[in-house]
């Protein structure tokens, strides 16, 4: 069955990755939320997308080079900028599963210790589009599920190969999962081999309801949006498969 994951909570309806787009997103009915984490320069995780803060105020500062204090007088259209712990004990309350985006590599350790201090392992895969961020995940736990991220407007011939023919990759980093764009060249022929080959597959990111019914009618795992209530009305529409 095919679930819905709010792309950083109901982005769609509230400030991206702050705990009031997470609450919409579970208040619609989304199973899981998708976020972003990245490390600030005094050990803080931060739920934040960009890498760097200038489309939230005046001057372009890059996170990791600032302290949480400095993430915290971003004003998110009125909201504030969440640490992972307060977004996974939300989760946790809420009873919606997360897809933790790591940003970059070098926070692996401190973002599974901030999931099992949340006592959230169980709910929890972990995505990136940064191999050494996998292998960093994958080294410090070898159960959690992860999820290799995947879209780029690179037209490198070995990226684009590995976009359309990602198993390699999957199996090099020993992963559960993958996560298209779903506008990747090719993609559906590559759903349907990767779910054959075993791997769950989520994909991003996806707000044309034609487009939705498209994946849930190859049986993706899950459907990444920024509106949750139209994905999950789309699901609902559609017939369930005889057996």
């Amino acid at each position: 069955m095919t679930i819905v994951i709010a792309h950083r909570g109901a982005s769609a309806y509230a400030p991206e990755n702050t705990l009031k787009a997470f609450s919409l997103a579970a208040d619609m009915g989304a199973e899981m939320s998708e976020l972003d984490v990245i490390c600030t320069n005094d050990g803080k995780l931060v739920v934040f997308h960009d890498d760097t803060t200038g489309r939230w105020e005046d001057f372009d500062h890059t996170v990791r080079d600032v302290t949480h204090t400095h993430m915290q007088t971003l004003d998110i259209r009125g909201e504030k900028v969440p640490l992972l712990a307060e977004v996974l004990d939300l989760a946790r309350l809420r009873g919606m599963r997360l897809n933790v985006e790591l940003k970059h590599a070098g926070a692996a350790a401190a973002v599974l210790a901030a999931i099992r201090d949340a006592r959230m392992i169980d709910a929890v895969i972990i995505s990136s589009f940064v191999p050494l961020a996998l292998h960093e995940v994958r080294a410090a736990d070898s159960r959690i599920p992860i999820a290799y991220l995947m879209g780029s407007d690179s037209w490198d011939p070995l990226t684009r190969l590995r976009e359309f023919w990602p198993i390699p990759a999957l199996q090099k980093y020993n992963c559960q999962a993958w996560h298209p764009y779903c506008a990747l060249p090719g993609v559906e022929f590559s759903i349907e081999r990767v779910r054959a080959a075993g791997y769950a597959v989520n994909v991003w990111t996806v707000n044309d309801e034609a487009l939705m019914r498209r994946f849930a009618h190859l049986h993706v795992d899950g459907i990444i949006t920024d509106a949750p209530d139209v994905a999950r009305g789309v699901l609902a529409s559609i017939p369930p498969t005889p057996k």
